[in-house]
């Protein structure tokens, strides 16, 4: 049989056509974008302004805190912060929540909880009712549990998810990129609500963090 005019006909074909969507060889498909493991606790509070420090400023959203460029001139409020801290609107006496916060925009900040009870002269984590996990800028992450300090080490992390469990009476702080790593975990107690609390202690100007809306 002579089968010359089959593959001749077979040259003339058109090469295929790789569709945009298919991964070439030597490829993969890009990894898919994990939800959040807290992702049905997961909340995006907002700050308070009654009591924001008067060298802070916040977004319109009430999401994003800044260290301000010059002193605001706040009306008097017994809630609010004589240093340069704030807390959420929000306060939580029972359930399970979690939010996450930016950081990459602060040189030295604190994150955490803290009873509303919780005097306004104070700082965050120096105090029985507060709890923070916290970033020097020179290069040391630790957390403050009972006005404790524990040195966790000096690897930062861009953003820190709070997982706050009042059923368990547990709180952690996660370091977050593909996925939560848990850096620290502790006891809780909620004798009055607690609020998501922050204090950018650094003080250099235009520094910010961020209340951002977790992986769902």
């Amino acid at each position: 049989w002579d089968f010359s005019p089959f593959f001749a006909s077979l040259a003339e074909l058109p090469e295929a056509v790789s569709s945009p969507s298919c991964p070439q060889p030597g490829s993969s498909w890009p990894a898919p974008k994990r939800a959040s493991q807290f992702a049905q606790w997961a909340i995006t509070p907002t700050f308070d302004l009654g009591s924001l420090s008067c060298s802070l400023e916040v977004s319109k959203d009430c999401r994003t805190v800044t260290v301000s460029h010059c002193q605001q001139n706040y009306p008097w409020s017994p809630q609010r912060f004589s240093a340069s801290q704030v807390f959420c609107s929000q306060a939580f006496s029972s359930g399970r929540q979690y939010w996450e916060v930016d950081t990459q925009y602060c040189n030295d900040w604190a994150v955490g909880v803290a009873s509303g009870a919780m005097a306004r002269n104070r700082m965050l984590g120096r105090t029985v009712d507060s709890w923070c996990v916290e970033w020097k800028g020179i290069g040391r992450l630790s957390v403050w549990t009972m006005a404790r300090e524990t040195v966790l080490g000096s690897d930062r992390p861009g953003v820190v998810g709070v997982w706050l469990d009042l059923e368990e009476g547990k709180l952690a702080f996660y370091s977050v990129a593909s996925q939560e790593s848990l850096m620290y975990e502790c006891e809780v107690s909620a004798c009055s609500p607690l609020h998501p609390a922050f204090w950018l202690f650094g003080l250099r100007r235009g520094n910010s963090l961020i209340i951002k809306q977790a992986r769902v």
